[in-house]
């Protein structure tokens, strides 16, 4: 039989007909996986406030939604391209998630308690940010 002299040649893969697939599918798969836990998220929020179980926090939810994902991610034994989706970008993070954050908390901050405690806040800030400062001074 011939399948024995060719089994040799069979078994050559090509980069082309690589089985785990090619970076494109890795995008696919990675970006899919950003939108499902971001549903995932909308949805745990939708059934924490409905059932009124406000002993865990929405972003608290959503904060062990991706550390399930990540920690599935790691040890999975999938290819590293779309482990590269996974990766903490500092720069969009400041730039695009943590401003609408900060702007979510000041809106849905109620002004009265605000600003009654307002002075404590501010002698607090400068405090903060003194000791802040002398501290990264004497350790660089």
């Amino acid at each position: 039989m011939e399948l024995h002299s060719t089994s040799m040649e069979a078994l050559h893969i090509s980069p082309a007909d690589d089985p785990r697939g090619s970076p494109g599918k890795a995008a696919g798969v990675g970006i899919l996986l950003q939108i499902m836990m971001l549903v995932l998220s909308f949805v745990l929020g939708y059934v924490l406030r409905r059932h009124r179980f406000y002993y865990l926090p929405e972003a608290s939810g959503s904060l062990l939604i991706g550390l399930l994902v990540g920690a599935l991610a790691n040890i999975s034994d999938t290819e590293t391209n779309i482990r590269t989706w996974f990766n903490f970008h500092e720069e969009f993070f400041f730039l695009f998630l943590l401003p609408p954050i900060i702007f979510q908390s000041g809106f849905s901050l109620a002004p009265k308690p605000f600003f009654s405690n307002f002075g404590a806040i501010v002698r607090l800030a400068i405090l903060g940010t003194f000791i802040s400062s002398m501290v990264t001074g004497i350790l660089v």
